[in-house]
């Protein structure tokens, strides 16, 4: 089953570790005591399931909305310095995964950005 689960799947590391949880997802099943050992401890895991939203809470948009948070945006910024300052928080994010968060936060009328010179910048609205 978990062979054609992926079969569709091109990219041979993605599908390595969408092999691995469908498979831990189907022998989860089948493997009563070390299921039932982690049941037994059910209250830990509300807590770790509360904890991976926060840590899934770390990609391109979420270091953005950090920024604007901190004000970072309060005068323009172009993609660039953007760029350089997640760098300087250790985020080292292509320009390319940048450009979409940041078009989100301005059709979400959260950050603006305006043309100058043929280069956009990004400010708070």
């Amino acid at each position: 089953e978990a062979e054609q689960a992926v079969q569709g799947v091109k990219d041979p590391e993605l599908r390595r570790i969408a092999y691995q949880k469908i498979l831990e997802d189907l022998l989860g099943g089948q493997t009563g005591e070390p299921s039932s050992s982690k049941e037994g401890r059910s209250e830990p895991k509300p807590k770790t399931a509360k904890a991976s939203p926060a840590k899934k809470r770390g990609g391109p948009r979420a270091y953005l909305q950090e920024l604007v948070d901190e004000a970072f945006f309060k005068k323009p910024k172009t993609i660039t310095e953007v760029k350089a300052e997640l760098e300087n928080l250790g985020h080292h994010i292509p320009l390319t995964s940048l450009s979409g968060p940041l078009q989100k936060l301005c059709q979400r009328r959260i950050l603006r950005r305006s043309r100058k010179d043929g280069v956009f910048s990004y400010s708070n609205w």
